[in-house]
Formats: structure tokens, sequence, C-alpha cells
């Protein structure tokens, strides 16, 4: 995981309306030990939206857009997760995140230990690598497996995001470069 230190201004009162959506529209879209893809909120979101959020996505991270398809953008609801990788899933993708709603958790690695995320920040994911999404103030290790997979319905559990998959070879340096 890298936290790359950058933000979408601007953006927080969108991504507030399409989490209260997201809230409605898919009650059960935020389950414990495990990131769900929000499907009906795509009829909610204009193309133009997404370009928008590409464009200055990548001005943040002095990349190309295009390295970004519109057609792997997604966006994901979660609750706390406990240590993983998802690489039999990804096998071929790094991610960019941006932080919709954040709650009380916070994305970790298997060294670090979590903070609340603000409304925007972007990170680079390696889903070949261990990461979670815990409580702040835990470290991945002190956060127990949820084995209902319950859905979560307090917002401060709840965690928002949309992603952009990206193939590797376009992110490898970058990763390769910020990872500790």
């Amino acid at each position: 995981m890298v936290d790359t230190g950058r933000r979408l201004p601007g953006w927080d009162q969108h991504f507030a309306r399409l989490y209260a959506l997201a809230r409605e529209i898919c009650p059960e879209g935020f389950p414990a030990e495990e990131t769900r893809e929000l499907e009906p909120l795509y009829e909610h979101i204009p193309l133009a939206w997404v370009k928008a959020i590409r464009a200055e996505t990548a001005r943040q991270l002095d990349l190309s857009a295009q390295i970004m398809p519109l057609d792997l953008f997604s966006v994901h609801g979660a609750g706390p997760v406990s240590l993983h990788d998802d690489k039999h899933n990804y096998p071929g993708v790094y991610f960019i995140i941006v932080v919709m709603h954040g709650g009380d958790l916070g994305i970790v690695d298997a060294r670090s230990t979590a903070r609340r995320h603000r409304s925007g920040e972007i990170f680079l994911l390696d889903p070949h690598r261990r990461h979670a999404l815990v409580p702040h103030g835990q470290a991945a290790r002190d956060h127990p497996y949820e084995r209902t997979h319950s859905p979560v319905h307090e917002q401060e559990r709840q965690f928002m995001f949309l992603c952009f998959d990206v193939k590797r070879p376009l992110l490898r340096n970058r990763i390769a470069v910020s990872a500790p």
C-alpha cells in the first residue's frame, strides 16, 4: 500500500451524497471481511463525473489518465477486513483507490497502524500484497476475523471507495519507488 499524500480537492460533497445514496440503495453493501462492488450506484454516476475524477486523480499523481481505463472504474463498500491479499482475483493489476467515506477505518499493510482517512485521499494498492481495513489505531494483527461476514450498518465501521484498475506494468515503477 502506498499512501500518496494526495487527495482530490472539491469532491467532498459529491462523495458524501453518493455515500448517502449507497447506504439507501445498497444497505447490505458494506459487509465485514469483504469488499463489495456497489453496482446499483452506477446508474447514478454520470460518465462525465468519472472522467473528471480520473483526470484529477491522474493530475494529482502526475500520471497519464489513459492508464486508467474507464471500463475498469468501480465503486466499492466494505466493513472492517482482516489481513489478506487479492492476488488470485486480480492477477494483472494494481489499484488506484480514492476514499469516498472512511468512517473510523484505515487501510493498513502488515506493518502499519490504521489512521482515519479523509474523503478524497488517494492510495496505490498492490492486491498481491497483504492489506487490511481496520479501526483507527489498530494494526492488522490486532483485528479479529469476523466469521459471519455480516453487513455493517454503523457509519463509523463502513468504508466506501472508488477504484481504477491499472495494468501492472503501467504502474510498477511508481509502486516500487514509493513502497517502503
